[in-house]
C-alpha cells in the first residue's frame, strides 16, 4: 500500500499560549489515525530556490486515505481555528512513491 504524507511550511506570525495549545494537541489527533512526526521544524539548508523563513512539518500515514481523513477529522478541526489565527500555512497530501 502507497503511504500518505502531509507537507507543510508553517509562518508561525502570533506566537504565544494558543499556538502552544494548538502545538500541544497536535499529537493525540494523529494518534487516532496512525500519523507520525517524520520533521517537525528544525532549520532547513535550502540547496536551491526561494523559500520563506517558515517551519516544516512532513507527517506519514499508511495511506493517502488516512492522511486526508485525519485532517479532516473532528478532532482535527476542533483545533485547527487555533492554527488559523496564529499562522499562515500551505498544506499539501501527497502519496509516497511506490
Amino acid at each position: 500500500m502507497t503511504k500518505g504524507y502531509i507537507f507543510a511550511e508553517v509562518n508561525i506570525h502570533s506566537p504565544g499560549a494558543e499556538w502552544d495549545e494548538y502545538a500541544s494537541k497536535v499529537q493525540p489527533t494523529l494518534d487516532s489515525y496512525g500519523g507520525v512526526f517524520l520533521i517537525r521544524g528544525g532549520t532547513p539548508n535550502i540547496l536551491e530556490g526561494d523559500a520563506k523563513t517558515g517551519t516544516f512539518v512532513v507527517l506519514e500515514f499508511e495511506s493517502p486515505e488516512q492522511a486526508e481523513a485525519w485532517y479532516t477529522s473532528t478532532d482535527y478541526q476542533r483545533i485547527l481555528p487555533l492554527r488559523l489565527r496564529n499562522a499562515d500555512a500551505r498544506v499539501i497530501c501527497l502519496p509516497g512513491a511506490g
